[in-house]
C-alpha cells in the first residue's frame, strides 16, 4: 500500500483543525454567555431606570389603566405589522422581556403583556433572580422613593442560553464553510512544501548512472536534511567502491605485468639454449617460478575480488571448528614448509567453535599460515596455536623470520605493500585479506614480535566464542 505524505497531513491537520475548533467553540459558548449576561444586565438596569424616568406620581389610575390597554395591544399590532410586511419581527424582542410596576409591592400598576400576575422580584434592589414554577428570571429591581414605585424588569434565562446557543451554531456553520478552503489551502501548503522532494527525485532521475558527486543540500529543507546527507555517504561508498575497483584493475595489470614478461623471456631464452641441456633445466625451473608467482597472485586478486569491501556483514554464517580448519589447512602447507625444511608446530584444543564463514575462515588461516612460511628462512620454526580463552577463540601463528617493524605494522595491511629489500615470493596481499576477513567476523587481530630481540612475526586472531550447545545457525 503506498504511503502518501500530502494526504497524511491534509487528513490529520482538518483533523487537528476539527478537535481545536470545536474545542474553541465550546469555550466560547462560555464565554460567549458570560459576555451576553453582563451586556443583557445593562439592559435590564437601563429599563428600569427608564421607567423610572418617566413614571409621575401625580399619574392618575385612569392613567395607568390607558397605558396599560396600549401595552397589552402591543403583540397584536406586531403580528398584524409582520403579515403586512411592514415590520421584521423575526426575533420577537417583545417577549423576551418583562416589566412591572408596582405600588408599596402590593398594587400592580403596569405589566408587559406577557409578564404574570406574580410579583417577578423578593424585593431586593439591583441584581437578583427569581424563580417560578414556569421559568427562573434575571431581574433588575429598582425603587423610587418620590412616586413610592417598584420597577421591575426581568428577562427569562432560557432566552438567554438560546442566544448564546444560536451564536454557538453559527460558529459551527462557519467552521464547516470554511472547511473546504481550509483543505484546498492546506493541500497546496503542502505541495509547496513537498517540492523540494520533487526536486530531487527528478534530478536524481536524471543522473547518469556513473555520476555520483554529493546531491546539493542547501536548498533542502532541515527536515529531509539527513535523509540527503545519508544518501550524498551513499554515494561516496560508492564512489569509494567504484574507484576501489578501478585501482584493482589497474594494480592487477601492473602486478601480472612483470612476472608474465618474465616468463615470456625466459621462455625466448630457452629456446635459445636448447642445445644446453643444463642451462635450459635452469630456465625451465625459473619459467615454473614465474608462473607460480603469477598463479598466487591471481589467485589472491580473486579472494579479494570475492570479499566485497562494502559488506557490512558476510553471509553462510555456520558454526565451525576452528581448531579443525586450521589442522587441515597445516596439511595442506606441509609439503611447502617440507621444501624448506621448516618446523610446523601445531596444537590445538579439541573443541573451539566459532560462528563464520568456513570458506573465508580457511582463507585466513591458510594466508597467515603461507605467509609465515614464506618470511620465515630455511631450517626455521613455524609454531600454530588453537586455544579457548574465556568466551574467544584465538588462532595464533608464530614465526622466527625478520620480523615487521612497528612502525610498518599498520601499513602491511594495505594492498600490495611490501617491505624493501624483502627477497621472499609474495604479492603483498595476504595480510590485506586477512584483515577484510577479520572485519567482516568482528573479531580482531594483533600483531607482535616472536623474540624479545624484535624479530619474528606472532599473529593472533580472536573471533567470539559460539555457545558449546549450539547447533548450526544462519543469520
Amino acid at each position: 500500500m503506498d504511503i502518501s505524505i500530502r494526504k497524511f497531513l491534509l487528513i490529520y491537520l482538518l483533523l487537528a483543525l476539527t478537535v481545536t475548533t470545536s474545542l474553541t467553540t465550546v469555550g466560547n459558548y462560555y464565554l460567549n454567555k458570560v459576555d451576553i449576561e453582563t451586556h443583557l444586565d445593562s439592559l435590564l438596569s437601563q429599563a428600569a431606570i427608564s421607567f423610572t424616568a418617566f413614571a409621575d406620581r401625580n399619574m392618575k389610575v385612569e392613567n395607568w389603566e390607558e397605558a396599560q390597554l396600549r401595552i397589552n395591544a402591543i403583540p397584536s399590532q406586531n403580528a398584524r405589522g409582520e403579515r403586512e410586511g411592514l415590520i421584521s419581527n423575526q426575533y420577537h424582542y417583545e417577549s423576551k422581556y418583562r416589566f412591572q410596576v408596582w405600588k408599596a409591592d402590593k398594587l400592580l400598576f403596569l405589566k408587559s403583556a406577557n409578564s404574570p400576575n406574580q410579583k417577578l422580584s423578593n424585593g431586593t434592589a439591583g441584581f437578583s433572580d427569581f424563580s417560578t414554577q414556569n421559568a427562573t428570571y434575571r431581574v433588575f429591581t429598582n425603587y423610587d422613593p418620590k412616586t413610592q414605585l417598584t420597577f421591575i424588569v426581568a428577562e427569562p434565562y432560557a432566552e438567554r442560553n438560546r442566544l448564546a446557543f444560536h451564536i454557538m451554531i453559527d460558529d459551527v456553520y462557519i467552521m464547516f464553510l470554511t472547511f473546504p478552503l481550509s483543505g484546498l489551502l492546506i493541500w497546496i501548503i503542502i505541495g509547496r512544501g513537498l517540492n523540494s522532494i520533487g526536486r530531487i527525485a527528478g534530478e536524481l532521475r536524471q543522473r547518469d548512472p556513473k555520476y555520483l558527486e554529493p546531491v546539493d543540500s542547501a536548498s533542502v529543507p532541515l527536515e529531509i536534511k539527513p535523509l540527503i546527507e545519508q544518501l550524498n555517504k551513499l554515494f561516496a561508498r560508492l564512489k569509494e567502491a567504484f574507484e576501489r575497483e578501478k585501482r584493482f584493475a589497474s594494480d592487477a595489470a601492473h602486478e601480472l605485468r612483470t612476472p608474465l614478461a618474465a616468463i615470456r623471456t625466459q621462455a625466448q631464452v630457452a629456446l635459445l639454449a636448447a642445445s644446453h641441456s643444463t642451462d635450459l633445466l635452469v630456465i625451465l625451473q625459473n619459467v615454473i617460478m614465474g608462473v607460480d608467482r603469477a598463479t598466487h597472485i591471481v589467485h589472491q586478486l580473486l579472494t579479494m575480488s570475492r570479499l566485497v569491501p562494502e559488506a557490512r556483514k558476510i553471509s553462510e554464517i555456520v558454526r565451525c571448528n576452528l581448531s579443525e580448519l586450521t589442522r587441515d589447512v597445516t596439511g595442506q602447507l606441509a609439503p611447502l614448509a617440507f621444501e624448506k625444511n621448516i618446523a610446523l608446530h601445531f596444537n590445538a584444543e579439541k573443541l573451539c567453535f566459532l560462528q563464520g564463514n568456513i570458506a573465508a575462515v580457511v582463507i585466513l588461516i591458510r594466508n597467515l599460515i603461507d605467509n609465515a612460511i614464506r618470511y620465515t628462512p630455511k631450517d626455521g620454526a613455524v609454531e600454530i596455536t588453537v586455544a579457548r580463552v574465556e568466551q574467544t577463540v584465538v588462532l595464533t601463528v608464530a614465526d622466527n623470520g625478520p620480523g615487521i617493524p612497528e612502525e610498518y605494522r599498520q601499513r602491511v595491511m594495505e594492498r600490495f605493500f611490501r617491505l624493501l629489500g624483502n627477497e621472499s615470493p609474495g604479492s603483498g596481499l595476504g595480510l590485506s585479506i586477512v584483515k577484510q576477513i577479520v572485519d567482516l567476523h568482528d573479531a580482531a587481530m594483533t600483531m607482535r614480535s616472536t623474540n624479545l630481540d624484535g624479530t619474528g612475526l606472532t599473529m593472533e586472531v580472536i573471533f567470539a566464542a559460539a555457545p558449546m550447545q549450539a547447533t548450526l545457525t544462519h543469520e
